[in-house]
């Protein structure tokens, strides 16, 4: 059985987005957070790899099934 990475990706994926809106929601607040656009960079490159590792793992299953 190979591993993979699909579970990963989602986990990854929606905590980015919930730790993102916790962020929006404190900057809502007016908290100060420091690095808080660094932060926001940081969460939304997370989630463009946890997409590619959605779409990887999607791809490589397809062609486990058509061959």
């Amino acid at each position: 059985m190979t591993p993979t990475f699909a579970q990963i990706g989602a986990i990854l994926i929606s905590t980015c987005i919930v730790l993102g809106g916790i962020l929006i929601v404190a900057q809502m607040f007016a908290l100060t957070v420091p690095f808080a656009p660094q932060i926001m960079v940081a969460l939304s490159i997370l989630i463009v790899i946890g997409a590619a590792m959605l779409i990887h793992t999607a791809r490589s299953l397809e062609t486990t099934v058509s061959r």
